[in-house]
């Protein structure tokens, strides 16, 4: 459990962005598509079948925050995704998802083709990208879980789970006690690299329900909804802080007319299931963008209760509507964007989600209690009062206090010692619990001088037996000023018998003064035959002959990797360099606008003097220079991290050679130790040792051609090695595996 703290930040609308398929027979004379005032307009001609009388509407407009007509994937990501995801790395939820008709492009925008680095969609670019965030903030302890939920047939499924169970009832979806949505029994898998997330990408993907009829070979049967949950913790500042968020990537299955697609058994059934359900989002939106509708019907279906905080809750969202721009389409077209535009107008309120730890919070309150006691125990140390208790009174201490109760009821002290509120509360307690001794008795003050004198547990208030006194206590180390968080101080004669570190790790005292041992010189080990040299010299040796081009080849990449790391450390400094520059201009700039004045021309516009467009110019400069040396040294660390794996893997090599190397000489097992040049006796020639591993066995061509793939790969773009690695390991596991049984189930 974990109480939470939430940060408001105000309410915002959804975010849409049309995107159309590129296609050949585009609609030229009905679909006009304005990226630069990011508009869609669409004209129908009217159909004289219908006769005069025909009130038919022609003309459509649609305005939205952005349309993409025919661009990249790159460009996609860059206006959709990127602020999405660095939201969501400063604690907000965050939602991406793609609507629009079957065949239209939105499992090629969401995850796009799998088998190609360049065209990846926005699922694996969004996880390169919190990757990278989390590279690049040392100071933050960061985990990320992975879930894959598949709504199919208003079914839950696990895509991460082994075998699919089709089981859907063990997923079940849950309101907390703050409103917002959990699930039980869906698997969150903690990825610690981008190869492990894009891994669990590519399982789901095996996984999910694909279908054929004549709009799309490969049709989406299900809504698929990836989830990235993060959890983020500082290393170096309060670490009870917890900042939680979670990134939903939904992939929608695309709606369906049936006179179009043709579907007919399973297909047909799955396009009722996929039609209803995208009906019920769309009552949801309606009802959202209602302000006199009360009730939402979020639980009407598993899409709209599921993504509810995505629809008008705490979370940023994106919608990418997308569209099919051929005339054969152009009623589905229509209606996308209408629903597109209705979605414009739901309003979500996205806040930063701070968790606090209960279990860390009671540990830094224990932590800052010890250090207020330590403070305490300081002051009363310069004040000069050095018997002062804090913690609580044992049954002894309780004694005293009665002992001076009695004294000062009989007179024989004038007041009672007031140390702290502990002091008074104690003798406030033990005031009470001698009077309803004396009071049970029937005494009075005889009675009261009577039960003050007892000690614990003769008779009197507490029940407990005395604590003995035995000789060890009086004769112990040293007397404690009063017990508990005092620090007590040592008896002259309270010195340790041993020496101070003497019996720790069960040594004897007496070995705590005799002097280490002299480490003992290197063996030889001898076989019949001769002596085995030493591994070290032999390993000298090996580097100046048989290893002399590997010893060359590791030499150059350690330098090379040390230039580049001076490099690294030169391209720093110029964006630290550049990042004070801009500071200092904003400063300036700041400052003459404050004593300045906002001054304003009749149109309206700001009026900005020369002294200050100077500084702008500047500043712009400052900040496309500060962009050109961060990506300079972006693309030297992936260098750096190239020739670093160049090292690692020459330094296992060298390794792996001289053992085989050394083994061949001295190991033979005939008995007879080798001697070092004699170079025809050795059991393994070094062109085999080029191509062993660690483990000493022989590389074949599978792995040679592995090594080779990832060097190609690294020299072209070293950020794309995680998704080749993953993309690899699903094929490989594809090849293993029948991955159609979970489909038959479903089917």
């Amino acid at each position: 459990a974990s109480s939470s703290l939430i940060i408001k930040m105000g309410k915002g609308a959804v975010r849409v962005v049309v995107r159309t398929r590129p296609t050949a027979n585009f609609a030229h004379g009905v679909l006009t598509v304005k990226p630069e005032n990011a508009s869609v307009d669409v004209f129908i001609k009217r159909k004289e079948s219908q006769g005069l009388v025909n009130n038919q509407r022609t003309n459509y407009s649609f305005r939205f925050d952005n349309v993409l007509h025919n661009v990249s994937q790159d460009n996609v990501y860059d206006d959709c995704g990127r602020d999405i995801v660095a939201n969501v790395m400063n604690g907000y939820n965050g939602t991406i998802m793609a609507y629009g008709q079957t065949g239209a492009g939105k499992t090629y925008t969401m995850t796009g083709g799998l088998a190609d680095y360049k065209v990846r969609g926005m699922v694996p670019r969004a996880i390169q990208q919190v990757f990278s965030e989390i590279s690049a903030r040392p100071e933050q302890a960061v985990t990320v879980r992975i879930s894959y939920l598949e709504i199919y047939n208003e079914t839950l499924f696990d895509l991460l789970t082994p075998g699919n169970s089709a089981n859907g009832d063990d997923i079940q979806i849950l309101d907390d006690a703050k409103g917002a949505i959990s699930t039980r029994g869906l698997t969150k898998a903690v990825a610690a690299t981008e190869e492990d997330a894009l891994n669990l990408l590519f399982e789901g993907e095996a996984n999910r329900a694909i279908g054929e009829h004549q709009l799309n070979k490969a049709s989406s049967r299900s809504h698929c909804i990836f989830t990235l949950h993060i959890e983020q913790r500082s290393r170096v500042e309060s670490s009870e802080r917890v900042l939680q968020s979670k990134l939903h990537l939904v992939d929608l299955a695309g709606s369906e007319r049936v006179s179009k697609t043709g579907s007919s058994g399973v297909v047909l059934k799955e396009a009722m299931y996929i039609n209803r359900s995208l009906s019920f989002l769309e009552q949801v939106v309606n009802a959202l963008t209602d302000r006199g509708r009360d009730h939402v019907p979020f639980r009407q279906s598993k899409l709209t209760h599921y993504m509810r905080d995505s629809l008008g809750g705490n979370c940023k969202t994106l919608m990418v509507a997308n569209i099919w721009g051929e005339e054969s389409h152009i009623d589905e077209t229509i209606s996308t964007l209408q629903f597109a535009t209705r979605m414009m107008k739901v309003r979500t309120e996205a806040v930063v989600n701070v968790q606090l730890d209960p279990a860390l919070l009671v540990k830094k309150y224990e932590r800052e209690i010890k250090e207020l006691k330590q403070e305490l125990a300081m002051h009363d140390a310069l004040a000069g009062r050095a018997k002062v208790q804090y913690e609580e009174y044992d049954e002894e201490q309780r004694y005293q206090l009665q002992q001076q109760i009695r004294q000062y009821v009989d007179g024989e002290i004038e007041e009672l010692p007031v140390q702290n509120l502990r002091h008074v509360r104690e003798f406030f307690g033990q005031f009470k619990a001698l009077c309803q001794q004396v009071m049970a008795d029937g005494g009075g003050r005889a009675g009261l001088k009577s039960a003050g004198s007892m000690r614990p547990g003769t008779a009197g208030i507490s029940g407990t037996e005395p604590p003995a006194e035995t000789e060890e206590e009086e004769q112990g180390v040293g007397t404690v000023e009063g017990g508990g968080f005092g620090v007590g101080v040592a008896s002259d004669d309270a010195r340790p018998s041993k020496p101070v570190g003497a019996g720790m790790g069960g040594r004897d005292s007496s070995i705590g003064d005799a002097p280490s041992p002299a480490p003992s010189p290197a063996r030889k080990v001898r076989v019949e035959g001769g002596a085995v040299p030493d591994k070290a010299d032999a390993f000298a040796e090996f580097k100046e002959n048989e290893g002399k081009e590997l010893n060359d080849m590791l030499k150059g990449n350690i330098a090379s990797l040390k230039d580049k790391k001076k490099a690294i450390k030169d391209a720093a400094i110029q964006v630290n360099q550049c990042k004070s520059d801009i500071d200092v201009m904003k400063g300036q700039l700041e400052e003459m606008r404050a004593k300045n004045g906002n001054s304003k021309a009749e149109s309206g516009q700001q009026i900005v003097d020369e002294e200050e467009f100077a500084i702008i110019k500047k500043l712009k400069e400052a900040k496309s220079s500060y962009r050109e040396n961060f990506e300079q040294m972006r693309m030297l660390k992936s260098e750096a991290e190239y020739t670093q794996r160049l090292v690692d893997s020459s330094r296992t090599k060298m390794v792996a050679e001289f053992d085989a190397w050394f083994a061949a000489l001295y190991e033979g097992g005939d008995g007879v130790a080798r001697d070092v040049n004699s170079g025809p006796s050795k059991a393994v020639s070094i062109a085999q040792a080029a191509d062993m591993e660690n483990d000493g066995e022989v590389m074949d061509d599978a792995e040679k051609f592995e090594r080779m793939e990832v060097d190609k790969v690294m020299s072209e773009d070293p950020e794309s090695l995680a998704f080749h690695k993953a993309r690899k390991a699903r094929m490989m596991g594809k090849t293993q595996s029948n991955l159609g049984a979970s489909r038959a189930k479903r089917h």
